[in-house]
């Protein structure tokens, strides 16, 4: 008699007041940094508050999705079940053309990674509600 292995589903983050709008921005294949409406300050992660200006008035601006690998590690040993079978995996950090850096996934060989590897915002939807930012590699 076999049982059948339950799914295991991605971990999704907690939305807050500081986050909605990155994660709909992501829901539409759009990505958005939060902006300081004071003093044009580009925040990342999200907050309630610029750290230069000190500002609560933000707003969102839709970005050029370019950028270089800035850092990048290798998950050897994942902690959530959802990731045992899809290790080793790298996870960069992306310096944006806006001058902001953005941590995501990215589709390319580990041995392809290198300090200022061009690469470009795309999206992989995990369902009709969830899309996680995905980095691919431009030729």
């Amino acid at each position: 008699m076999s049982q059948e292995i339950p799914k295991i589903s991605r971990p999704i983050p907690k939305l807050n007041a500081d986050t909605e709008e990155w994660w709909a921005g992501l829901r539409r294949h759009e990505l958005l940094v939060q902006e300081c409406a004071s003093c044009g300050h580009l925040l990342h992660p999200p907050g309630p508050m610029c750290p230069e200006c000190r500002s609560l008035d933000r707003g969102w601006r839709k970005c050029s999705g370019k950028g270089k690998v800035y850092s990048w590690v290798i998950i050897n040993r994942p902690m959530h079940p959802y990731f045992f079978g899809k290790a080793p995996f790298p996870v960069v950090l992306v310096e944006m053309e806006e001058g902001f850096r953005v941590v995501g996934s990215i589709d390319c060989v580990i041995d392809q990674l290198c300090d200022g590897l061009p690469v470009e915002a795309d999206f992989q939807d995990e369902s009709d509600e969830f899309s996680m930012l995905l980095f691919r590699v431009v030729l």
